[in-house]
């Protein structure tokens, strides 16, 4: 295999002369011929002559090069490469628009040269799913916002995933994920917790969904099921998603408190210690980790998603919210306006997509 060609540019290149500069201009000239003039081998002779004359020559004639060059579908790759590596003025017009450059040629520009290049390649009117990965990958803020701000960027599950991870401390990318047609229920649903009351309305009015295709088609599937002993995990848990109930009945017949109303009226005048906490994520039918950090988030939203899908009537959301210290700050406002807005049956769809989607976490599905 050859060696690629170097990106780097000799230590002579300073001092050019003028016939140095005129041939250049005419061997520039020649790659420009179209087609119809210049056949494609003896445009790559010339771009090998050119190659070697732009490595060792000023930056004033590589800058005049790469302006020409742009605008050139079929230029020398390995030119259009070491300009568009070059510094970013000089640069800058190939990146922008050369279609010269592929993928392999962008992911090395991109791992080798400055964040102003990958700021500008993450800009392009084409950026590939793979471009986009290897841009995303890194993790510089001005490069993630030009991506999700380009429409014509395409961005794959995985990548999304990596950027609502970092979401979750710079929160700047939550108003741009969102608009971006990649983003899924999962990835949404694990955005809520990073974002304001608005973005959070926004999740719910576009992921919040009903699931009455899915409740008709797996309605005799319960009793498939049942007849097996309960016996396949993952069956139960896809069932348990589906599933038209959302309380735990059994638990309440068995609780000291009788029924959630009756956990949710003593977490008004006690709060929420762990074993509440606990309590109530069995009476509601979710984990503890579900249950625990609905009680700790102080933005009163998933307080309501989880009474609307309990069932719980309204005051005793009121009662909630005060037992958990969300009746001052706005946390009860907000909490009553998402549960007067939202459906049970959608409410129950983001309780139990928060649910199921932990769990597979943790199976490593």
């Amino acid at each position: 295999m050859n060696d690629a060609e170097p990106l780097t540019l000799t230590q002579t290149a300073d001092g050019t002369g003028r016939a140095r500069e005129t041939l250049a201009k005419r061997l520039a000239d020649i790659i420009c011929l179209p087609s119809s003039v210049i056949g494609p081998q003896e445009r790559w002779i010339v771009g090998d002559l050119l190659y070697e004359i732009l490595r060792n020559s000023d930056a004033r004639i590589r800058r005049r090069c790469a302006t020409r060059l742009a605008e050139i579908k079929d230029a020398p790759a390995n030119i259009v490469k070491l300009l568009a590596a070059d510094d970013i003025d000089i640069a800058k017009p190939l990146l922008e628009k050369s279609q010269a450059l592929s993928d392999f040629d962008l992911m090395e520009i991109c791992r080798l040269s400055s964040l102003d290049h990958r700021v500008l390649i993450a800009g392009r009117d084409k950026v590939s799913e793979t471009v986009s990965a290897a841009l995303a990958s890194i993790g510089e803020a001005p490069v993630i916002m030009a991506l999700l701000k380009n429409m014509n960027a395409q961005l794959a599950p995985p990548t999304v995933n990596h950027i609502v991870s970092l979401a979750q401390d710079s929160v700047s990318y939550i108003p741009s994920l969102l608009k971006r047609v990649e983003m899924r229920p999962r990835a949404a649903l694990q955005l809520f917790w990073f974002c304001d009351h608005d973005n959070r309305k926004l999740i719910l009015s576009r992921f919040a969904v009903g699931r009455s295709l899915m409740i008709e088609a797996a309605e005799d599937v319960f009793a498939m099921a049942a007849g097996e002993g309960w016996s396949d995990p993952l069956v139960n848990r896809a069932l348990k998603f589906v599933d038209r109930r959302q309380r735990n009945r059994e638990a309440a017949t068995q609780s000291a408190y009788g029924s959630l109303e009756g956990l949710i009226g003593s977490i008004s005048t006690r709060g929420a210690d762990m074993a509440a906490i606990e309590e109530l994520a069995l009476l509601a039918g979710i984990s503890d980790s579900l249950a625990n950090r609905i009680c700790r988030d102080m933005g009163g939203e998933p307080a309501a998603i989880l009474c609307k899908a309990t069932g719980a009537d309204r005051e005793f959301l009121v009662q909630l919210c005060q037992g958990l210290g969300l009746d001052s700050g706005g946390g009860l406002e907000r909490a009553l306006h998402v549960y007067d807005g939202i459906p049970v049956e959608k409410a129950q769809t983001v309780l139990r997509y928060w649910d199921w989607s932990k769990v597979a976490e943790a199976d490593g599905k």
